[in-house]
C-alpha cells in the first residue's frame, strides 16, 4: 500500500502528471463511442487539409486562420458532443444513439463543407457537382 501511495505521490508531483491523468480519464470515459468521435475528428482535419490545398491554389496564405477555425470547429464539435455524450451515458449505458446521430450529422456538415472545397480545386468534377445539387 505505501508503495502504490509513493507512485501516486510522484506521479502528481508534476504538471505532466495531472495532464496525463486528466487525458487517461478523458479516454476511458469516451471509449464506448471513440469510433463515432474520431470520424467528426478526421472529417475536421480532412476540411483543414482542404483548405489549406485551396488557399495554396488561390496564392493566398491562411495557415494561421485555417489553424484558428480548426480549433474552433473542434472546440464547438467537442463541447457539443462531450455533452451529449454525458447527458446520454448518465441516462443508460448501452446504445448511445443520441451521440452516433449527432456525430453523423456533424461529420455531414464536415463533408458538405470539404465538397465546396474540392470543388474550388476541381470545379469540373460530376460527382461532386451531382452531390452539391
Amino acid at each position: 500500500m505505501l508503495s502504490i501511495l509513493s507512485h501516486l505521490k510522484s506521479i502528481f508531483s508534476t504538471i505532466y502528471g495531472y495532464v496525463l491523468s486528466l487525458l487517461t480519464l478523458f479516454w476511458n470515459f469516451i471509449h464506448p463511442e471513440i469510433y463515432a468521435f474520431s470520424i467528426v475528428g478526421l472529417a475536421v482535419l480532412m476540411d483543414l487539409i482542404w483548405g489549406i490545398i485551396v488557399a495554396h491554389k488561390q496564392g493566398k496564405f491562411i495557415l494561421s486562420e485555417a489553424a484558428r477555425e480548426t480549433f474552433k470547429k473542434v472546440s464547438i464539435y467537442g463541447c457539443a458532443l462531450f455533452m451529449i455524450f454525458s447527458i446520454e451515458r448518465g441516462l443508460h449505458d448501452d446504445w448511445f444513439i443520441a451521440t452516433k446521430i449527432a456525430c453523423s450529422i456533424a461529420a455531414g456538415c464536415e463533408l458538405w463543407s470539404i465538397s465546396a472545397l474540392m470543388l474550388i480545386v476541381k470545379p469540373d468534377m460530376p460527382f461532386l457537382r451531382l452531390f452539391r445539387l
